[in-house]
């Protein structure tokens, strides 16, 4: 649960930083974001069953995902603007 927890913390911040790059994947993410502190939040006060530690698991895979594709799409666009430079 720590691991969860510093992730939670971690994914709240990056459309912060994802802000100036691309406000739409930004905007985009943030939804998943307040139900994973939502799922948190219950997760913290009630007792959860199958079917909640599997919604749990589900927002969670579906935020990973999310943020992984944002890194690689923010990092290749740097990239490509890079090469671009370097070539031109």
């Amino acid at each position: 649960m720590d691991v969860f927890f510093a992730y939670l913390l971690f994914s709240s911040a990056t459309p912060l930083f994802l802000w100036k790059e691309n406000k739409k994947l930004a905007i985009l993410q943030m939804p998943v974001i307040a139900l994973m502190w939502i799922m948190f939040a219950l997760y913290m006060t009630t007792s959860f069953g199958t079917l909640e530690f599997t919604l749990f698991g589900i927002i969670f895979a579906i935020n990973v995902l999310a943020a992984l594709g944002t890194g690689f799409y923010v990092y290749l666009s740097h990239f490509s603007k890079r090469v671009k430079d370097y070539i031109y």
